[in-house]
Parts: structure tokens; C-alpha cells; sequence
């Protein structure tokens, strides 16, 4: 799904004419399972939660002509990012985004039998009976105010204190699958809660079997002590399909021998044949030797270091 693909899926439930409705859930973890609990709540803060939402999505994807979208495989460090999942490892915990849009039919949750300090997340569907989309937000302490806690809130003329729990959701979220496609817009919980860390490390496993296939080093484990880090995991998952895999080994060691940049930096075998990374300087650099970063301007004829690289045949599709 193209970002366009996905701003005109998106503005058709921003449509008021296409009879939209929103529902919540809750995610619980009970008896170390997770489960799913519908939230029924009146039909003016059900109008008010589909409100909201929407109005995050249009600012967030609609109205933001800066927005970068990009595959998930190939993060770095730009702002103003949402990503889209293009790996076909999964977490299983994501499996509850397609869950609920496959049956929305789930028990209700019961104040009497269900825990709000079990609450793991929330779900929020949004469409009607043939379209639907599905956002998930994690759950944080901030989201439920204690009733242990001094709590007013304004009625007619006075204060009335608050005699139970309660939940407080701002408008943002996680992730949301539209059409099967899972759109990432925070990283780091994807990293944090639902175990992307091991999916980048599965990843950059596979790209050292790459490395170690075209022969380019001396040592692999040069290679691999170095994706112990999760930053340097990260870059590799990006290499994995560089276009430096595909070019032979000795125009590889030539660029290295004739550019500014890398030349006396990084070592070679004894026979010249093969790429040593004896320092950190020398393994630093050649992730970004993998990662293609260094161009060189045909205007200019001067080199540079680049690591956000839009293709321009891409950036010429999209005008």
C-alpha cells in the first residue's frame, strides 16, 4: 500500500456520508493470557471517541504534507514518520488487530469479574458494516486516574468529587490495519511491548548469512559480534536488501581503496582480497558502505554521505 493507496482509503472514513461509527475495546492480560473485552459506553462519548480519532488521523495523514512514509524494514532517523510493516515475521501479539476486525462480537467487559489495572491497550474500530479499519493504543498509568487520589470535576456551579476510576484517553494511537496492512506510527512501542526487538535481530541474522554468502569479509565474526548492539541490528535489518550485495567483491574493495572517505580506514586480507574490520572505525563504516551511503554528484563531482536516500524514480511516481 503506496502512502497515496492509503490517504484514499483513510479519507473514506473521514466521509460523513458513509454512516461511520467507532467501537472500544479493551486489552486485558488475565492468567497470562491476553483477551478481549467491548467497552460499552453511551452512544454521545461513542460519537465523541469516533470524533476524535478521525480528527488524529486527518492531522496526522491527510493534513500533513511533510509526513514521511516508509517501510518498516528500512527505519532511520527522520521525523514526522509512520511506517508501514513490510516483513513477513510478525510478533504474534500484533495478531489482535486482525482479530478484532475478523469478530467484533467479544464479552463484555464486567466491572464485577474484569480488573481496569489488567488493561494492557485499546482497540477502536472504525467504519461501518463494510468497511473497517482498526487502531490500537497502549495502554499507560497515565490513562487511568485513581479514585485513591483527591479527584473534582465541575458540575452546574460546584465541584463534585469523583467516586470511582477513570479512564482518560487522548486521541493519538500505536498502530492501525487498514486492508491487512499493519501502519506503524510509534516505533518504540512496537519495539518495546510487543518483541520487534527480535524480529530486527532475526533480520539482521539474515543479512550476515547474505554477507557471509557474496564473501565480502575475512572474519563474519567481525559482523556479528557488532549485532549484539539493537542500533547496529537496526542498520543491518535495513541492509538487507542493499544493492552493495549484489555488486562484485573487488569493484567493492576498489570503491573503498579510491574514496576519501574510506581509504586507510578499512583493511583488507593479506592477498588483498577480502574486507578486514579490525576496528570499530573500520565496522562502523562499513555499515554505511552497505547501506550505500556514500554518492557522488555528477553535477559537482563531489562525494557525499548520505543515509536518507529517496530514489528518485520513487519521488518522480509520486509528482
Amino acid at each position: 500500500m503506496t502512502q497515496a493507496e492509503l490517504i484514499t482509503r483513510l479519507n473514506y472514513f473521514l466521509n460523513p456520508n458513509n454512516n461511520i461509527g467507532a467501537v472500544l475495546y479493551f486489552v486485558l492480560e488475565q492468567d497470562g493470557e491476553t483477551v478481549i473485552r467491548f467497552a460499552d459506553i453511551e452512544n454521545g462519548a461513542k460519537i465523541e471517541l469516533k470524533d476524535r480519532f478521525l480528527e488524529y488521523i486527518h492531522e496526522k495523514f491527510i493534513n500533513n504534507e511533510e509526513l514521511h512514509y516508509q517501510n518498516i524494514s528500512e527505519a532511520d532517523d527522520r521525523k514526522n514518520v509512520v511506517y508501514k510493516y513490510d516483513i513477513e515475521e510478525r510478533p504474534e501479539s500484533l495478531n489482535i488487530l486482525n482479530e478484532i476486525l475478523a469478530n467484533e462480537e467479544q464479552t463484555h467487559f464486567n466491572f464485577n469479574q474484569d480488573q481496569l489495572e489488567n488493561i494492557q491497550g485499546y482497540l477502536i474500530t472504525i467504519g461501518n458494516d463494510g468497511n473497517k479499519i482498526a487502531l490500537y493504543k497502549k495502554h499507560h498509568s497515565m490513562n487511568i486516574l485513581r479514585r485513591d487520589r483527591f479527584l473534582l470535576v465541575p458540575r452546574n456551579e460546584r465541584l463534585v468529587e469523583v467516586q470511582s476510576d477513570v479512564i482518560a484517553l487522548d486521541k493519538s494511537f500505536d498502530f492501525m490495519m487498514v486492508d491487512e496492512n499493519l501502519i506503524v506510527l510509534k516505533l518504540n512501542i512496537l519495539e518495546r511491548y510487543f518483541g520487534f526487538e527480535d524480529v530486527i535481530r532475526n533480520q539482521a541474522s539474515n543479512t550476515i548469512g547474505l554477507v557471509e554468502a557474496n564473501e565480502l569479509l575475512e572474519d563474519i565474526e567481525q559482523l556479528t559480534e557488532i549485532a549484539q548492539s539493537m542500533p547496529n541490528a537496526r542498520k543491518l535489518m535495513k541492509i538487507r536488501n542493499s544493492p552493495v550485495l549484489n555488486v562484485p567483491v573487488i569493484n567493492v574493495i576498489n570503491f573503498i581503496r579510491n574514496h576519501p572517505e574510506l581509504t586507510g580506514k578499512i583493511g583488507f586480507s593479506a592477498d588483498g582480497s577480502k574486507i578486514n574490520l579490525k576496528t570499530g572505525v573500520s565496522k562502523k563504516l562499513f555499515l554505511k558502505l552497505l547501506n550505500d551511503d556514500y554518492l557522488f554528484s555528477q553535477l559537482t563531482e563531489l562525494q557525499y554521505d548520505s543515509h536518507a536516500k529517496d530514489k528518485l524514480l520513487e519521488v518522480q511516481n509520486e509528482n
